[in-house]
């Protein structure tokens, strides 16, 4: 069965205050976690790829090896994760059958772990618009939504949490159990980013 046509929407407007330096810079084994997101979601087989930066946008592309990707910068990202994605939803409307929401607080993700949420949403029966990954017991990230559901999304206030949407209907929802403990887990602290190395270093993260 063929995938569906996908596009890639990855939020990386946040300041990283908690973290003490924008996210989308951390070096997680010799690469950015900007560019770990991308080459993941590229290389599990999404076909366009969209990434929402914030005012310091530029900084950030100036340490992205290759091509400069499609980029929105939302001016103000302080009023809510979720404003960054009614952006890219704007900007992407058309681009795919399905559209692939990942942030880059969870930069850990794996290729395979992309390509696992696609195939099961090339599978996925009628009536299951929304595919989510699952790790011992909680959902994580990326999510899968079919394009039509993007209206749910720009409904939204900038400041509600964009799972308000898979959580209106468990019955929409098709869950995947995968293994990769950071798709559950965000980078928001230096603690956090201190066991991410470690994890790495292990050579379970590729």
């Amino acid at each position: 069965m063929r995938p569906p046509m996908t596009l890639a929407i990855l939020l990386a407007a946040g300041a990283g205050r908690r973290m003490g330096e924008a996210k989308a810079l951390l070096d997680l084994g010799g690469r950015s976690a900007l560019q770990r997101c991308l080459e993941a979601l590229a290389a599990g087989g999404c076909d366009e790829q969209l990434v929402v930066l914030g005012p310091s946008g530029d900084e950030v592309l100036r340490e992205l090896p290759g091509p400069r990707p499609d980029v929105i910068v939302n001016p103000h990202p302080e009023r809510g994760q979720t404003s960054s994605l009614k952006l890219a939803l704007t900007r992407g409307t058309g681009r795919g059958e399905l559209f692939v929401l990942h942030t880059v607080d969870h930069p850990l993700v794996a290729a395979a772990d992309v390509r696992a949420l696609l195939d099961a949403a090339a599978r996925r029966p009628a009536g299951k618009p929304i595919v989510l990954p699952v790790v011992g017991g909680r959902r994580g990230h990326p999510a899968l939504f079919e394009a039509g559901l993007a209206a749910e999304f720009t409904a939204l206030g900038d400041d509600e949490p964009a799972h308000r949407v898979p959580r209106r209907d468990p019955a929409r929802v098709l869950e995947v159990p995968l293994t990769n403990p950071w798709l559950v887990r965000d980078l928001d602290t230096p603690a956090d980013l201190a066991a991410a190395r470690a994890w790495l270093e292990t050579g379970r993260g590729g």
